[in-house]
């Protein structure tokens, strides 16, 4: 079994904080991680104005005021360390990753004071955006284990990975493999005058998806593929699935949201990183 020893938690002080440290520190206990929380003290222009003394003061009362969350949380024989630094939040939660070669990131979904916890805030964009590490997307209160998780698949090595590292670091065999592809219309059939020929094209496009399916089920030694079949957009599929299922993790591979190869051409993660009510696991590949 692999070993994920480094977990860091990115932090603003907010009434989400609970959530994401009771969740890390829950991802904690099922690895033997340390964890590190980290702080960005906002870099604005007007903190160039702090004498070293006034920031020390800020930095002393960031870290109270984050032990004093921490006593609702189980921190039971879990090491954690806390630093706060005034930094770009994104950049550091990120840099501060990699330095400590951490396993895995874990931060909120909303901006700082946002009511709508299930909202990504720009931090948390941009780490998903820059971050060559796994990230989980904090979306929800609860003191379980994830439970009901669902991998999205476009049938790449990538997302084989990304089902693969959720298995490790949950521990965890058996969770659902969701493949949705774009059946042709109606409409686009109309458009290109090919109506009298529906049967016959929407039967070709089935049996050439379910074969991807079964090579890469073959290739990877995977059974339980559920294969969607919509004319209604992937993303909106996606999204009817887990409202349906009820799932409170979904697992998604990227390339990285920049990058026009990342899962599903990049404009679906994105989509449902920001609508999704579940929390997230952002797998990114660091090739």
């Amino acid at each position: 079994m692999k070993k994920f020893d480094n977990i860091v938690v990115g932090l603003d002080i907010s009434n989400t904080s609970i959530s994401i440290l009771k969740r890390a520190f829950l991802l904690a206990q099922q690895n033997d991680s340390k964890i590190t929380i980290v702080h960005a003290i906002a870099n604005h222009w007007f903190t160039e104005l702090f004498t070293s003394l006034k920031l020390e003061k800020i930095q002393k009362h960031t870290e109270e005021n984050i032990q004093k969350i921490l006593q609702d949380v189980d921190t039971q024989n879990i090491e954690y360390s806390i630093i706060i630094e005034k930094e770009t939040a994104s950049t550091f939660v990120v840099d501060t990753a990699q330095k400590i070669n951490a396993s895995l990131i874990v931060i909120g979904a909303n901006e700082k004071g946002d009511v709508n916890f299930s909202l990504l805030g720009s931090t948390a964009h941009k780490i998903a955006q820059n971050s060559k590490i796994p990230l989980i997307v904090v979306k929800n209160f609860s003191e379980k284990k994830y439970e009901n998780i669902a991998s999205f698949t476009d049938l790449s090595e990538i997302s084989y990975k990304s089902l693969s590292f959720a298995k490790d670091f949950f521990q965890k065999n058996e969770i659902s493999v969701i493949y949705a592809y774009n059946q042709m219309s109606e409409i686009t059939l109309k458009y290109y005058e090919e109506i009298e020929n529906q049967e016959t094209i929407q039967s070709n496009i089935t049996n050439k998806e379910n074969e991807k399916v079964t090579l890469f089920e073959e290739k990877y030694n995977i059974s339980n593929v559920t294969t969607i079949e919509t004319d209604a957009g992937i993303s909106s599929a996606l999204s009817k699935y887990v409202d349906t299922n009820k799932n409170d993790l979904i697992i998604m591979g990227s390339k990285g949201l920049n990058n026009s190869t990342a899962f599903i051409y990049g404009s679906t993660t994105s989509y449902l990183m920001e609508n999704l009510k579940s929390d997230l696991l952002i797998y990114v590949s660091d090739k």
